[in-house]
């Protein structure tokens, strides 16, 4: 064999090799890119369940609103008419709401450290706070919810009273028309049953005290006392008249209307609805409670708003 044709042969053999070694090369790089696809492929995949996952969570927050917002609506008036259906629909589905929120509260603390974009996190983390306040909310509504359906069962009874004084009133108006015509013995009759209409007002005003004490409607009681104070006067006016005592008619007519301007005087000092006592009371007496709760509410609203921007911006 020539020198040459032995170079050549060499040469051809080093052309083998080094296409065999890039070959190698190429094969490997193939396997390193494939696996990086595919670790990235699950990574992805990983993310999207933990997403899902925090998705479900705020459904379930949704799902529990429909309660609260029933509780926020007792809370905000207590006294609409409303309000007593509302309160029953929410004592028979609170614990239910109470553990949806539970529910919920477990999913978004298991996804908020293993989620890998900030932004979504940050949902996540918000999702928890507004979860925790959500739960204050009923921790707080339910004592509102609960007491005040009694405060509403008072400002009704008060209500009751009140119109009983009303009737009373009318009663005392045609006594007085008939007075004036001289009909004294109808007008005794119509006087006395004003007096008895309000001793029934009082009796349910006495008991209202008692039931209810933290409202004070002892002023009520003392206006309804000076009116059938003012009525015994009034019957003694119209006695004395039947067996015509004038004097005596008289000066028990002057102290009836000495007496019934005492009591309009103690009219103009009651709120235009007596009733407002009693609620008046029930703001006072929880008025720490109702601040708490607003606290809640407002914390929830500060997270509820960091999610509907998250989620407005993804369409979702």
């Amino acid at each position: 064999m020539s020198i040459e044709q032995e170079i050549a042969r060499r040469k051809a053999r080093r052309r083998k090799g080094r296409i065999a070694a890039v070959s190698v090369v190429i094969a490997a790089s193939l396997v390193i890119v494939s696996v990086g696809v595919w670790a990235w492929h699950c990574q992805v995949t990983e993310q999207q369940g933990y997403e899902s996952e925090l998705m479900d969570a705020l459904r379930l927050v949704t799902e529990a609103d429909e309660t609260i917002l029933q509780i926020d609506a007792i809370v905000d008036d207590p006294f609409a008419a409303e309000s007593e259906g509302k309160r029953q629909d929410v004592l028979s589905s609170v614990e239910q709401t109470k553990q949806l929120l539970v529910d919920a509260d477990g999913s978004a603390r298991n996804v908020s450290e293993k989620l890998s974009d900030p932004s979504v996190r940050e949902v996540a983390n918000q999702t928890v706070i507004s979860i925790t306040a959500r739960q204050g909310m009923i921790t707080q509504g339910m004592q509102l919810v609960e007491t005040s359906e009694d405060a509403e069962q008072a400002a009704k009874e008060c209500d009751a009273a009140w119109q009983l004084v009303l009737d009373a009133d009318a009663q005392v108006r045609e006594a007085t028309k008939l007075a004036g015509r001289n009909e004294v013995d109808a007008s005794k009759e119509h006087t006395l049953e004003a007096k008895e209409t309000f001793s029934k007002s009082l009796g349910q005003l006495k008991a209202l005290q008692a039931d209810y004490p933290t409202a004070d409607v002892s002023p009520l009681i003392e206006y309804v006392e000076k009116r059938m104070e003012a009525m015994d006067l009034a019957v003694q006016s119209d006695e004395a008249l039947t067996v015509k005592n004038k004097d005596e008619a008289i000066a028990r007519n002057d102290a009836y209307n000495a007496a019934e301007e005492e009591a309009a005087t103690m009219a103009a000092a009651l709120p235009s609805d007596p009733k407002q006592l009693v609620k008046d009371a029930y703001f006072a007496t929880w008025a720490e409670v109702i601040r708490n709760y607003a606290g809640q509410r407002a914390a929830a609203g500060t997270s509820d708003a960091v999610i509907r921007d998250y989620l407005g911006a993804q369409g979702k």
